[in-house]
């Protein structure tokens, strides 16, 4: 029996968001970027990009994920709390691992059901002096139907959520 073809992705062009170059950001979407220090030394970096690699950035801001690792090319569901009551499923599926000396972290693409299209990049840096900061980085706009209708509300829901990834590195 054959498989079921995968959905594609509900944007293109893709790979757009690890420089956020805007020729490769799609006409009509959005760039967003958050960043913050969160800590000092090789220890703490490693530390901080071992989590993002395990959701924690996802995690840590309360929403659940179904795989316990990133992994190039896995389709994965997360669920997101809003507003205490409302539970929103959204697809996505994993573009990319960034495995560099000072950049780690990964890149996942919106598929058909994600109440937005576009993609994003979690990444944890560590500069010459030792700083590490964690970010979160890409483009999106909201897909069809209900949720364009909701888009000024969506986009403070994604701001908040951009800004507890972040925070959730603190820790």
């Amino acid at each position: 029996m054959d498989a079921l073809p995968r959905p594609a992705l509900t944007y293109a062009p893709h790979g757009g968001s690890l420089d956020l170059d805007p020729a490769r950001v799609p006409a009509g979407f959005r760039i967003f970027r958050h960043e913050a220090v969160i800590g000092a030394g090789r220890e703490r970096w490693a530390a901080a990009a071992a989590a993002v690699l395990e959701w924690g950035m996802q995690r840590g801001a309360g929403i659940r994920v179904s795989t316990p690792r990133v992994v190039v090319g896995d389709d994965v569901t997360i669920t997101i709390p809003f507003l205490g009551v409302v539970l929103i499923r959204a697809r996505t599926r994993v573009l990319a691992v960034v495995d560099e000396t000072d950049r780690r972290g990964f890149v996942y693409g919106t598929l058909p059901g994600h109440p937005e299209r576009g993609e994003e990049a979690f990444l944890v840096t560590i500069d010459d002096e030792g700083t590490v900061r964690a970010s979160v980085q890409g483009f999106s706009r909201p897909s069809s139907g209900f949720w364009m209708l909701t888009a000024p509300a969506l986009r403070i829901v994604q701001a908040i959520y951009t800004r507890r990834y972040v925070s959730a590195l603190l820790g």
